[in-house]
C-alpha cells in the first residue's frame, strides 16, 4: 500500500497498532520514552513489536529520558526531541537524524537555534496551541519550510486534508493508542486519514 504524503505515527505502544500501521504503509513509528514510572514503553517491549515488523522507521519520541542512555537501549533511525531541548543537538554526533516537535507558538523563540542545526534536524514536526486561522496556518508552516522538512502534527480535520497536503509540507504526523486488550483495537482515529491519503 502506497501513500499520498509520508506519515509518522507517534506514541506505539501495542503490536497491534505498529502491524497496522505497517501494513498501510506508514513511513515512521515512534515510541515515546520517559523518565516517569508506567510512562513510555521499555526496551524488552520495544524489541517484542520492532522484531515482528519491517518496513517503517523506527524513532524514540524522548522528552526527559537522558538520550545516550536510550541510544544504547534501542536500535532506531531517527530520535524525535521537544524544541526546548535544541541545546541537547550540540552533544551528539551530527550525523545524528532528529525530528524536532514544536508548536507554532515557539517558532520565533526558537528559529534561531533550528536553523543553526539544521544539519542534524531531518523533520520538524508542528503543533498547535494557537487559535491562529488556517491561514495564518498556513503562512508560519510556510515560512518553516523554507529551511526544514515539515510534518503536521496537529489535529488533522479529514475534511481539509486536500487543503494540509497543497501546503508545502513534507507529511503528517497522527498518533496510536492504548489497545483494549491484546488484539483489540478501534483504528477510526488512523483509518479515516490513512484510508484518504491510500494512493488506488
Amino acid at each position: 500500500m502506497s501513500l499520498k504524503t509520508k506519515v509518522k505515527v507517534g506514541n506505539i505502544t501495542n503490536l497491534s497498532d505498529a502491524r497496522y500501521c505497517a501494513g498501510m504503509g506508514v513511513d515512521m513509528l515512534g515510541f515515546r520514552i520517559s523518565d516517569v514510572e508506567g510512562q513510555g514503553i521499555s526496551p524488552v517491549k520495544f524489541n517484542e513489536i520492532t522484531d515482528w515488523i519491517s518496513g517503517p522507521e523506527f524513532l524514540l519520541e524522548i522528552s526527559e529520558a537522558p538520550m545516550e542512555a536510550m541510544s544504547e537501549k534501542y536500535k532506531v533511525d531517527l530520535f524525535e526531541l521537544p524544541v526546548s531541548k535544541i541545546a541537547c543537538l550540540d552533544l551528539v554526533n551530527q550525523k545524528q537524524n532528529f525530528i524536532i516537535s514544536i508548536d507554532l507558538l515557539e517558532w520565533n523563540t526558537f528559529q534561531n537555534d533550528l536553523v543553526r542545526n539544521r544539519n542534524k534536524i531531518k523533520y520538524v514536526l508542528v503543533t498547535n496551541s494557537s487559535n491562529l486561522n488556517i491561514s495564518a496556518i498556513k503562512n508560519s508552516v510556510s515560512e518553516m519550510a523554507i529551511h526544514f522538512s515539515v510534518l503536521l502534527g496537529f489535529a488533522i480535520d479529514v475534511q481539509l486534508l486536500d487543503e494540509y497536503l497543497s501546503w508545502p509540507i513534507e507529511g503528517l504526523a497522527l498518533n496510536g493508542s492504548e489497545e483494549t486488550s491484546p488484539g483489540m483495537k478501534d483504528y477510526d482515529h488512523l483509518s479515516s486519514i490513512l484510508e484518504k491519503l491510500d494512493i488506488d
